[in-house]
């Protein structure tokens, strides 16, 4: 196999120029990286213990555009953990046969994670009007990655680059 075939394979490209224009009138779904998830999980755990299963599908509810995969989500989770931020305890679902490891935000960090609810919400501004507006958001934010390549947003990694 040639080189132009293995390019050819790896990056899929659509046709013609509108399929371009159509990628930026229709953005698709972003993955938050590690910083915006902490963010996220601190949002949801300022309002109520919860369970990683329900803060992937919240942040889906909540944020149409946005999705959290579950290996930042278990980054995110082990960074609080390791930090102090969060403990975890087991609570019995009748639905289920085994407990949920249920999430829950020590006081100790409370104040902490409120701060960082202005810049998260800010953020959120910023890029969900880019995101139903269709066009890609060039403002500051939260940045995973060091080089970001061209066209993402800060903190935000595209669809299977997380």
């Amino acid at each position: 196999m040639s080189a132009r075939e293995i390019s050819a394979r790896r990056l899929p490209f659509p046709s013609g120029l509108g399929g371009i224009r159509a990628f930026f009138e229709q953005p698709p779904i972003q993955h938050l990286g590690l910083e915006l998830a902490v963010c996220w999980i601190l949002e949801s755990l300022l309002q109520q213990d919860s369970y990683p299963t329900a803060l992937m599908h919240g942040l889906s509810e909540a944020h149409p555009k946005l999705r959290l995969s579950e290996t930042v989500l278990q980054q995110a989770l082990s960074f609080l953990d390791q930090d102090g931020a969060i403990s975890s305890y087991s609570q019995r679902c009748p639905s289920r046969g085994r407990p949920r490891r249920m999430l829950h935000l020590l006081d100790d960090h409370r104040d902490a994670a409120l701060q960082l609810m202005d810049p998260w919400h800010h953020w959120l501004e910023e890029n969900e009007h880019e995101l139903h507006s269709g066009r890609h958001a060039n403002g500051p934010g939260f940045d995973p990655v060091a080089h970001p390549v061209a066209g993402h947003r800060p903190g935000v990694l595209p669809a299977g680059c997380q």
